[in-house]
């Protein structure tokens, strides 16, 4: 309970300002712009002009603004975030960018979604499963892909070294040190917690196995400096 109000406290903080931190963050660690970073993500994910979207952690929006440029303006587009400032601020961006465009925003947990069984063909979800019990949101990603229904994920992956526990606390130490002058107690807590989250390439594909997923692909983007974390893609399928 104290890690979930730590991320919505970090992110309710963050919202005014999230898109502007995020590329200033992914450009020191990876070389990678925001917005470079999720258009490769929409990239490689495959999507016919029908499909119900779901992007997991919306966040500000910035997912489905960038599938309505493209032009999928048929189907739904649903975005899901636990942090209410988030979604208020997408709803502006949303509504200045494609007012006729309707997008439905859900304010609830990825680990309980309020959806039904195998409602949705794609589910995406970017910059965040750091920050989720990972087990538990794959189960309910799972439960709420149709059968045939194709899945993507962009995050950070971690090294097995991490594991360890003296490197553990020393990277936990140095990302809490790291945030808490540049972005408070909330987010310094919040990015030193979400360590346990990072999953290396290996046991990516063993718990999306596990969950129940097939034709896993997970693919390690190129990274500006050899000791920042690697940045993934992860695909799978429903069965």
């Amino acid at each position: 309970m104290r890690e979930k109000r730590a991320i919505i406290d970090a992110f309710t903080d963050l919202a005014p300002r999230y898109e502007e931190t995020v590329d200033s963050e992914l450009k020191r660690f990876w070389g990678w712009s925001y917005d470079g970073f999720i258009e490769n993500l929409i990239n490689m994910t495959p999507l016919n002009e029908d499909d119900v979207v779901l992007d997991v952690a919306t966040g500000t929006g910035v997912i489905p603004r960038k599938l309505i440029a493209r032009g999928k303006t048929r189907g739904k587009i649903i975005g899901l975030d636990i942090t209410l400032a988030m979604l208020q601020k997408a709803a502006g961006r949303l509504a200045a960018a494609r007012p006729e465009v309707p997008v439905r925003l859900t304010c609830a947990s990825a680990m309980g979604m309020p959806y039904r069984n195998e409602h949705f063909d794609v589910i995406v979800c970017g910059l965040a499963t750091h920050h989720l019990d990972v087990p538990l949101v794959l189960s309910e990603m799972f439960r709420v892909l149709k059968a045939g229904g194709r899945l993507t994920i962009a995050d950070v992956g971690g090294s097995a070294a991490w594991r360890k526990p003296v490197w553990n606390f020393l990277i936990r130490a140095a990302t809490f040190l790291y945030f808490l002058p540049k972005e408070g107690r909330a987010r310094a807590l919040s990015e030193a917690a979400a360590l346990k989250n990072v999953y290396t390439r290996k046991e990516w594909n063993e718990e999306l196995i596990r969950t129940g997923f097939a034709n896993v692909k997970i693919e390690e983007l190129p990274a500006s400096h050899f000791w920042a974390p690697t940045p993934l893609v992860i695909r799978a399928e429903r069965p």
